[in-house]
């Protein structure tokens, strides 16, 4: 199978982590596996649904996977709560896989497409992440 550059694909995850569908997520270089972005860290890519779960439905804690796309492109964030939103303001990657309005020493993961809200917990928002930063 060929893949685009934008398909999703499943991905292991660092063990004790549990992405939800638009956690951002980072690739450990040590082992190839992936985690909830910190302030500081480059997101590579955006979780499409939440981490995987045994048969009777409880998160699987050690070598779980979740399908997560590449940034890139328009993508739907969780984002952290109770922060103004406007269209156009500038998204940085936050700490615990959240996307976040305070640019601090986060890096940055691109433009808020959607109209003017406060953010809720568990709600995803539109980016366009072709603005992130790769370095």
């Amino acid at each position: 199978m060929t893949y685009g550059a934008s398909d999703a694909r499943t991905y292991t995850v660092k063990d004790g982590v549990y992405p939800k569908k638009g956690s951002l997520l980072t690739i450990q270089t040590s082992d190839g596996k992936v985690d909830l972005t910190t302030a500081t860290e480059v997101c590579h890519l955006i979780a499409v649904d939440e981490s995987s779960r045994d048969a009777d439905g409880t998160l699987v804690a050690a070598s779980a996977t979740v399908t997560a796309v590449p940034v890139g492109g328009v993508a739907f964030v969780l984002m952290t709560n109770g922060q103004t939103l406007t269209a156009g303001d500038e998204i940085f990657v936050g700490a615990d896989g959240l996307g976040t309005v305070t640019a601090g020493s986060s890096k940055k993961l691109g433009i808020n497409l959607g109209p003017a809200a406060t953010t809720a917990t568990g709600v995803v928002y539109p980016v366009n992440t072709n603005g992130a930063e790769q370095i």
